[in-house]
């Protein structure tokens, strides 16, 4: 029987550190391993340390960290302690101040949200390119509110209102009107007797114009004829 005694991973980790003359809060403080995973490790107590894939590399890690050949120390623990440290089937992630359970739906909604939010901001900006294009290539446009038709009325003056859409500048009987910042006009005008051709001209930013014809006829009424 080989009584040869058997150095212990953790207790040859605690004894380089000593020698050293460093405390596991400085080693912890240095390495970000956590203190508590270095004291299980120091007192070679795995049961709540990483599955070993992951304890591999903490390993390396404070057997850098002191300066003392990391193959050697992960050589010591696989005589001292028999656990493989390559990967499991039954292996699950570390439980350490690093990682954090996610489930499907958390784990889903984070790698397809920014998929998302980024397709959505490129959306965005290709709508703002056509919406500014679109002043450029498509002509002006007249709405009106008012008249709404060809008509006749006995009323001499006329209320005109309506909305110009991609317009520069916006004419009513060849005389240029104002209008708001979000197209609308409004504007009254003095209707002579018979027919009045009254004409729209919207210009756009490339001076393409856009033209609408209202024919709108004053009568005067029977009672002012008799007079």
């Amino acid at each position: 029987m080989n009584n040869k005694e058997i150095l212990l991973c953790g207790a040859f980790l605690k004894k380089i550190r000593q020698e050293k003359g460093w405390t596991l809060e400085k080693v912890s403080e240095e390495t970000k391993i956590l203190l508590s995973s270095l004291k299980d490790l120091e007192n070679d107590e795995y049961k709540d340390l990483p599955p070993p894939v992951y304890l591999r590399g903490m390993i390396k890690k404070y057997a850098n960290f002191l300066k003392v050949d990391d193959k050697k120390v992960l050589e010591l623990y696989q005589e001292s302690n028999g656990r493989s440290l390559t990967s499991g089937e039954h292996d699950l992630f570390p439980k350490n101040r690093f990682s954090v359970y996610q489930s499907k739906f958390i784990s889903f909604f984070k790698n397809v949200c920014p998929k998302i939010l980024k397709y959505l901001f490129l959306g965005l900006i290709l709508f703002y390119f056509i919406y500014e294009a679109s002043f450029f290539i498509l002509p002006a446009k007249i709405v009106l509110y008012s008249p709404d038709s060809d008509f006749t009325t006995y009323e001499q003056e006329l209320i005109i209102s309506g909305k110009v859409i991609r317009a520069k500048r916006f004419f009513i009987k060849k005389q240029e009107t104002s209008f708001g910042e979000n197209g609308v006009f409004n504007e009254k005008i003095i209707l002579s007797p018979g027919l009045n051709n009254i004409q729209f001209e919207a210009v756009n930013i490339l001076g393409y114009s856009t033209v609408l014809i209202r024919q709108i006829i004053y009568t005067i009424s029977e009672e002012l004829d008799s007079s």
